[in-house]
């Protein structure tokens, strides 16, 4: 099993002024590479996969856009050796112009919790050197907590997931890629 989802807490992080691709580089505390992923610029829909490094030999989680640019998007999330559905997410178009919301769905299209902006969206896309946080709430388990700071040269979010928690690993780290990848096409 990948370092990705046996952490309790890594970063992610990506250049700030990257115009053609944004890159994302996981690490654990240590500052050792754990996954890796790559999205083009001007896409109209967002294809993105977790891989193991930046050779992006070995794939480990698929994210696919159900449409082309759409408001209240859903993203489905599947591990990419299997091809196993670990459900989806979907972005609440209204709610999320002051705080991005996504609700979290099983592989049966049910929903069992909520990835929740903390900070206010429209401030933070306003005066960009707000740093975002969020969390992921599940009824009866402690938060899940992804703080980003603030680089002029590169943003890096601290994803934090308490030890024992039942949440799928790899749904985390498919949040913390969806929420640096939206976040970066809205201008960030």
């Amino acid at each position: 099993m990948s370092a990705l989802f046996t952490a309790d807490e890594y970063k992610i992080k990506t250049k700030v002024f990257d115009f053609f691709h944004q890159k994302f580089s996981f690490h654990d505390l240590q500052g050792n590479l754990i996954g890796y992923a790559k999205k083009k610029a001007f896409k109209l829909k967002e294809d993105l996969v977790i891989y193991t490094d930046q050779s992006m030999q070995i794939p480990l989680v698929a994210i696919k856009a159900r449409s082309i640019i759409d408001f209240g998007a859903t993203y489905d999330i599947a591990d990419a050796q299997t091809g196993e559905n670990l459900g989806s997410t979907q972005r609440k178009g209204m709610r999320s112009l002051l705080k991005d919301t996504y609700h979290l769905n099983d592989a049966a299209g049910q929903k069992y919790g909520e990835f929740i902006e903390d900070s206010n969206a429209l401030l933070r896309r306003i005066v960009p050197i707000i740093p975002a946080r969020y969390h992921i709430e599940i009824a009866g388990q402690e938060n899940i907590y992804f703080q980003q700071g603030f680089n002029p040269f590169f943003k890096t979010t601290t994803v934090t997931v308490p030890n024992g928690h039942q949440i799928d690993r790899r749904v985390v780290a498919a949040m913390a890629l969806i929420s640096s990848a939206v976040e970066g096409r809205q201008g960030r």
